[in-house]
């Protein structure tokens, strides 16, 4: 049994790890409220009391545009809370798994980013996570930094659940159509993070994400073409386009931020899947729900 713990087991991917546990895996999981990986002591406290193989980082503040006015607490979050979680996992010749985003790029191109590409982040959550890759990937643990993009769940509150209840309502949306990126599942995220558990020859950072790109807008028309399908949505609502400057957000996003999985696909012996077929999955599940 490899035994793991995993920090941030309330947010959008700890949830999902916690409902996918494989059977050669022991988890304890831990929430913000059992354990705020802020505090080094608390973290330090629970890794030894655990003892664990390998310790998961899912913890993470992602209110993108609430950390361009409350910078403080997204680098206490994004960066110090790595930074102590990789310590205390060094502390006890842990092996560290950290989650990251494709928000640490610019966005400036129009080819898939490597794992090998310069980060280069617009705003403050994206800078704050790449302090946070940086402090794992310098502490002496071994680690691996999973960068992934766009991430929905059928629960909680998340892009696949804003579209859906609005729809649900018949109420038209305005979704932006000049960002392009990966949709990627937190369900499908969770698993092959389980898979890198047990795989410690992989280190370093890599990236998974769903296969295929779209933009936010053709992420929502697909949402829903999929939710009538399903018989989650009676009818069609209007999803009008707009630009990112029409949207008006306080934090800048990049324009473009596909990742490139190949390196980890390789490593694993796995492919992620497209983007649209895991989505189709995802809402198939709540239409049997």
């Amino acid at each position: 049994m490899t035994r793991v713990l995993v920090f941030g087991a309330g947010g959008r991917v700890g949830n999902r790890l916690a409902l996918s546990v494989p059977g050669e895996i022991a988890g304890k999981f831990l929430t913000r409220s059992e354990c705020d990986i802020t505090s080094a002591g608390a973290v330090q406290d629970a890794v030894e009391a655990s003892r664990p193989d390998v310790v998961i980082n899912a913890a993470a503040y992602t209110a993108v545009d609430d950390a361009e006015s409350d910078p403080t607490r997204a680098f206490a979050v994004n960066a110090e809370g790595p930074r102590n979680v990789a310590a205390a996992a060094a502390s006890v010749n842990a092996r560290i798994i950290h989650i990251s985003t494709d928000y640490v790029f610019d966005g400036e191109t129009r080819l898939p980013y490597t794992p090998e590409d310069r980060p280069n982040p617009l705003n403050v959550y994206g800078k704050s996570k790449r302090e946070g890759e940086i402090a794992v990937r310098e502490s002496n643990a071994r680690s691996l930094v999973i960068r992934t993009s766009w991430l929905y769940d059928t629960e909680g509150r998340n892009f696949l659940r804003a579209v859906l209840e609005r729809m649900m309502k018949g109420q038209p949306l305005r979704v932006v159509a000049d960002q392009v990126g990966s949709p990627t599942s937190a369900a499908g995220l969770a698993r092959i993070v389980w898979v890198c558990a047990t795989h410690p020859e992989i280190e370093g950072i890599h990236h998974w994400a769903g296969l295929g790109r779209a933009s936010w807008h053709e992420f929502a028309v697909a949402i829903q073409e999929l939710a009538i399908s399903f018989g989650l949505v009676k009818s069609a609502v209007m999803i009008e386009p707009v630009t990112s400057a029409e949207y008006g957000t306080p934090a800048r996003r990049p324009r473009f931020s596909v990742l490139d999985s190949s390196a980890l696909a390789t490593a694993l012996g796995r492919t992620p899947p497209p983007w649209r077929e895991a989505l189709a999955e995802s809402l198939g599940q709540v239409s049997h729900a």
